[in-house]
């Protein structure tokens, strides 16, 4: 059986991913939760009952030797690659919630680390791999070559968790599977609490996102190919965190990673691009700049 442990019981998925794999059995005996470590113990008491999780830790390290691999939870970005490169380092698997992280710096020290010692290591979106994200890539195979798109998702822009970066890399996740393509450039603009952003594709797709700070909650696509379209809400719950421990498993079942490094970086450097947009006046901005500038800090 494999042993998996949470750091971070702040975030409601760490009682998702605990539930499906205690008690759901989603995957039968062949994987427990068996310990937990968070910021605040009654939160983490409420995980780990819940979650039925046996053992609370008083630190993400003592999971070490307790464990086989590692779901990293924290609702703050720029808390994973602390969290994960003792895990890393020992040569465990790892999977990041999103974020991957906050700054560019951190994902590539996590990636580093995960190459030094063979660690298998995976972030994305729930909704990436979302049933509903699943079933309009799969409508879209007959539409042609996506021409227009447009994606629709809430985000604090001011969130105590990093701002746009807690929220923000959903929609891109979704529009990155949808799409097929990288995001070259973008210009953005906020009115209030929402924020809109133009962006092209490496694949000559036209898009949009409209980030929701004060409309109601919902996580909505629609993209014209040039031989038809296809639009609808994208759902999350427990079926898309089902999807990412089941991907999880399969990575170390495999041993193959579902997304290289440019992928686990892509997002990141999206929010980092609009940032940059924002401040500058929704000037226009390369997304590769955000990279090429974290490698030459």
């Amino acid at each position: 059986m494999l042993r998996i442990g949470i750091v971070g019981s702040d975030n409601s998925h760490a009682l998702a991913y605990s539930k499906l794999a205690n008690v759901d059995k989603i995957a039968g005996d062949t994987c427990r939760v068996v310990g937990i470590w968070g910021h605040e113990p009654s939160r983490t008491e409420e995980v780990a009952r819940d979650g039925e999780i046996e053992t609370i830790v008083s630190r993400p390290e003592e999971l070490l030797g307790m464990v086989d691999a590692v779901i990293v939870d924290d609702r703050h970005g720029d808390l994973h690659r602390e969290h994960a490169l003792p895990f890393l380092e020992a040569g465990l698997p790892v999977y990041v919630d999103k974020p991957f992280a906050v700054s560019l710096t951190d994902c590539r020290e996590m990636l580093a680390a995960a190459e030094r010692s063979g660690a298998l290591l995976s972030s994305f979106s729930p909704l990436r791999v979302a049933p509903a994200t699943v079933a309009m890539a799969e409508q879209l195979e007959p539409k042609g070559t996506i021409k227009v798109a447009h994606f629709a998702g809430p985000c604090d822009f001011e969130s105590q968790y990093a701002g746009p970066f807690f929220y923000a890399t959903h929609v891109i996740e979704i529009a990155l599977r949808l799409l097929g393509s990288e995001i070259e450039r973008l210009r953005a603009v906020r009115v209030g609490k929402n924020v809109a952003v133009q962006l092209a594709t490496s694949g000559g797709a036209l898009a949009s996102f409209s980030y929701l700070g004060d409309a109601a909650y919902h996580f909505h696509a629609s993209l014209f190919g040039t031989d038809g379209m296809v639009a609808g809400e994208i759902v999350g719950g427990a079926g898309s965190y089902a999807e990412v421990l089941k991907a999880f498993l399969k990575m170390i079942e495999t041993g193959r990673r579902p997304l290289d490094d440019q992928q686990l970086l892509h997002p990141i450097a999206v929010v980092h691009a609009v940032q940059a947009s924002l401040s500058g006046g929704g000037r226009e901005v390369e997304v590769a700049t955000m990279l090429d500038g974290d490698r030459s800090s």
